[in-house]
């Protein structure tokens, strides 16, 4: 693959992180509560100290329909031109590298040149993160997460500006930290109000909750999916009821 050799050999090497590093930032964890300033605290500090990194995003979501919508947001780092392009909520289809990471659960690397697995084997990365990459200067990301599948919520996190070198031990240390950051995101208040729990519902009705939660109308929502308005309408009075909840206000309230 082009530009592998310029990461380094994923395979080969050792894969062992500095665990005494590790232990140390472990044990400088915020104690609860926490808030989203502890959990930034940590990772410019203690995180940084054994996993270095030049940017850091962190977010927990939820998955329905084959639409993430983000949640929470905790990034550092990053410019505003970076941040102000985010989508809190798309397609799945649209990001060929969290796509993959959503079905393997495995840490990634990405540079300007593609990414590959912990193998070294190609992850179809899309055009526009490849332009991402080059246009933001990235650098080198390494990314990971946890799923939590009874819900379909999760935590996805993103180091950018990692060192090329010894790619393998950066993605073992990927394992290390994604649960506890994962742990620390359930923690703050905001992904608190957030985890709750969709299983009740039909696909279609998470569907209609991900496009409620951007702003669309129920008239904007039947024509989106080429339905009827009164349909919409009994789709969410069967979602309310499933929430314990009356309205769309109710709603919106709720999951954001």
């Amino acid at each position: 693959m082009p530009g592998q050799t310029e990461r380094g050999d994923v395979g080969s090497g050792s894969s062992d992180p500095d665990l005494n590093a590790w232990i140390r930032a472990f044990r400088l964890l915020p104690a609860a509560p926490v808030a989203e300033a502890d959990v930034l605290a940590w990772v410019e500090g203690p995180l940084r100290r054994f996993f270095p990194f030049e940017r850091f995003l962190g977010s927990y979501g939820s998955l329905s329909g084959g639409r993430i919508q983000m949640r929470s947001l905790v990034t550092s780092g990053h410019t505003p031109e970076f941040l102000a392009g985010l989508e809190r909520t798309f397609d799945l289809k649209s990001r060929g590298c969290f796509a993959w990471w959503v079905s393997n659960r495995k840490a990634f690397i990405l540079d300007r040149t593609g990414a590959l697995d912990e193998s070294g084997v190609p992850i179809p990365a899309t055009r526009s993160e490849l332009e991402e990459i080059e246009r933001f200067s990235l650098g080198v990301v390494a990314a990971h997460g946890v799923i939590d599948t009874f819900v379909n919520a999760g935590t996805y996190i993103s180091f950018s500006g990692v060192p090329r070198t010894e790619p393998k031990r950066t993605l073992a240390a990927l394992d290390l930290i994604a649960p506890v950051l994962h742990t620390l995101f359930l923690r703050t208040k905001q992904a608190d109000q957030s985890t709750v729990d969709l299983t009740a519902l039909t696909d279609r009705q998470r569907e209609l909750v991900d496009l409620a939660l951007t702003g669309l109308s129920d008239k904007a929502i039947a024509l989106r999916l080429a339905i009827s308005d009164h349909t919409v309408g009994n789709h969410f009075r069967a979602i309310y009821a499933k929430l314990g909840i009356s309205k769309r206000s109710q709603l919106i309230a709720l999951l954001k």
